[in-house]
């Protein structure tokens, strides 16, 4: 078998297990809401780098459907944004904040450097970490505002 299905089959039954198993079932609206979201988003910007050619996907799932990678925009971005805004510190000071960012937002960019380099799954042309990086972060901000805002409507 090849390994790049052996890595998409490993990432989605651990989003899978992750999803199902730690969300509380009080915050399970809230996880939805976070998901949708952060699937629709990531499209958007995916849809940018692909159009652009910023990076690419060699080895994609849907080959003849689209030039973008499914798994790993809309499953593995996703399920980690979930977990962003679920464990999100909402009442620390400032720096705790920006730890918290900053930790966040360096897993799923090293996550897709290790894919990029051993794997083709993804193949960076005319990007790099840092740019990865720092989209990451405008990505986890822009799903924290959105979901922290929508949120306010929600009566439980």
């Amino acid at each position: 078998m090849n390994k790049e299905i052996i890595i998409l089959v490993s990432l989605w039954l651990i989003a899978i297990f992750c999803l199902l198993t730690f969300i509380p079932k009080a915050n399970r609206r809230l996880a939805q809401i976070t998901f949708l979201f952060a699937q629709t988003f990531s499209w958007i910007y995916e849809y940018f780098q692909v159009r652009h050619e910023l990076i690419e996907f060699p080895f994609r799932e849907f080959k003849n459907a689209t030039m973008m990678s499914f798994s790993l925009h809309f499953v593995i971005f996703p399920t980690f944004a979930v977990f962003f805004i679920l464990l999100y510190p909402t009442k620390k000071n400032f720096k705790w904040i920006t730890i918290y960012y900053l930790l966040y937002g360096s897993t799923l960019p090293s996550l897709v450097f290790i894919l990029e380099k051993y794997t083709s799954l993804i193949h960076y042309k005319n990007w790099n970490f840092i740019f990865a990086y720092i989209v990451n972060l405008i990505a986890l901000y822009i799903v924290k505002k959105f979901v922290f805002w929508f949120n306010k409507g929600i009566v439980y």
